[in-house]
């Protein structure tokens, strides 16, 4: 197999454990949560980026800019090496309302303007419809916060919508019937069948099922939409005996979890090292959208 031109899109929602909804319910002060994380986001960033210096590749790092605030150069860093920075949230909440979404801005505000940020990937997949006018207003260009075929490119209130890939190829519904959430639930999987773009099904479906179907993609001259999370490249772990990443969960309290327990390393590295991919801005811009 060797990579033969064609670029798919492959996204990494950066993020520590202890920026989440597990761990914010605590309120707890910078400080407290640079001591949980005991730089762990620092070392899980430079390992992403030299694996992506090895095999030359570029792709969109949707960041949880909290990050930002307990690490600050987290981004430069980012940049300078071409990649191009998204934006995850301020916190990873649930961004499913008008007031979380316009809290999660607010908090972002300057480094929004900063790093001219033009996309968005909704934490979980969950987002609502109303919110891309407001994405729009904030000076977004495009969102990934569907899933669906990503051969095509949808257009909400000026926001293009790059659905996040699915094994069903027919599935290929009007703008009008798209549902919200976008969510991996049972209902959804019916409509649309495995997301195989979500960091969810990596360990499960594996690198040959992947490897496959990015090539059946290539020479069809489609493009793949898909995306991982660091924390399945380089697990976090917790001396802390209150605090801890679900990675540490027993399997009894949360087996949902498990396949985000399995690491992906070797798989990431395979795919890197077989095909080629661009960040989000750069296929629209091929695309003449922007």
């Amino acid at each position: 197999m060797e990579k033969n031109g064609f670029s798919h899109l492959l996204c990494m929602d950066f993020e520590s454990w202890v920026v989440s909804r597990k761990i914010n319910k605590y309120n707890l002060s910078n400080a407290k949560l640079r001591q949980l994380d005991n730089d762990y986001i620092v070392s899980a960033l430079q390992f992403v980026l030299d694996v992506l210096k090895k095999y030359n590749q570029k792709i969109t790092f949707f960041v949880v800019f909290k990050l930002e605030e307990l690490y600050p150069g987290l981004l430069k860093k980012i940049q300078a090496e071409g990649h191009e920075i998204g934006w995850h949230g301020y916190s990873h909440s649930y961004i499913d309302n008008e007031k979380i979404l316009k809290n999660e801005l607010e908090a972002s505000k300057n480094l929004l303007q900063k790093y001219h940020v033009k996309g968005f990937q909704a934490p979980n997949i969950v987002f609502f419809k109303e919110g891309y006018n407001i994405l729009k207003d904030w000076g977004f260009l495009y969102s990934s916060s569907t899933y669906g075929n990503s051969g095509r490119i949808y257009n909400f209130d000026g926001i293009y919508e790059l659905p996040v890939s699915v094994a069903n190829q027919s599935y290929n519904p009007s703008i009008s019937d798209i549902s919200f959430p976008s969510s991996i639930s049972l209902e959804n999987l019916f409509r649309f069948g495995i997301p195989f773009g979500s960091s969810y099904f990596w360990s499960i479906l594996k690198k040959e099922y992947y490897a496959k179907k990015l090539s059946a993609y290539s020479k069809k001259g489609e493009v793949a939409n898909l995306f991982i999370h660091n924390w399945q490249l380089i697990m976090p772990k917790s001396k802390s005996k209150k605090y801890i990443p679900d990675e540490q969960e027993s399997f009894l309290k949360n087996p949902l979890f498990l396949p985000y327990k399995i690491s992906v390393n070797n798989m990431f590295e395979h795919l890197l090292a077989n095909f080629s991919f661009q960040t989000c801005m750069e296929y629209l811009k091929s695309r003449k959208i922007v």
